[in-house]
């Protein structure tokens, strides 16, 4: 495989440098998803030798995300709304409880004691 010399960096001006770093940058990118991608063949030919999939080795689902220890378990409100509206305190804030922010009230107000 031919390679380029690399350039003596005293004698590159700005652009050439930044091109020369954007140019080292991308290679670099490329050669970990390759190692990536050699290492995860390895590890899953290696799992498959003793019997397990990768993913029950990692513990992780088809997603390849691991699975909340309370994953399907109805959560009960912290928060609940003037007109009833309820929120865990997960996920997005909901509307009415932005507006009421937004309107100068505090969250802890609509906490559940």
């Amino acid at each position: 495989m031919a390679r380029s010399s690399i350039p003596k960096l005293d004698d590159l001006n700005a652009t050439d440098l930044t091109n020369l770093i954007s140019r080292a940058q991308q290679l670099r990118e490329e050669r970990k998803q390759s190692e990536k991608t050699r290492l995860l063949e390895q590890f899953r030919k290696m799992a498959a030798d003793a019997g397990f999939t990768f993913e029950e080795i990692i513990g992780r689902g088809a997603s390849g995300r691991r699975k909340r220890s309370d994953a399907g378990v109805k959560l009960k409100p912290n928060f609940v709304g003037p007109n009833g509206e309820t929120y865990t305190g997960r996920g997005p804030t909901p509307k009415w409880l932005k507006d009421l922010e937004a309107k100068g009230h505090k969250r802890d107000r609509y906490l559940v004691k």
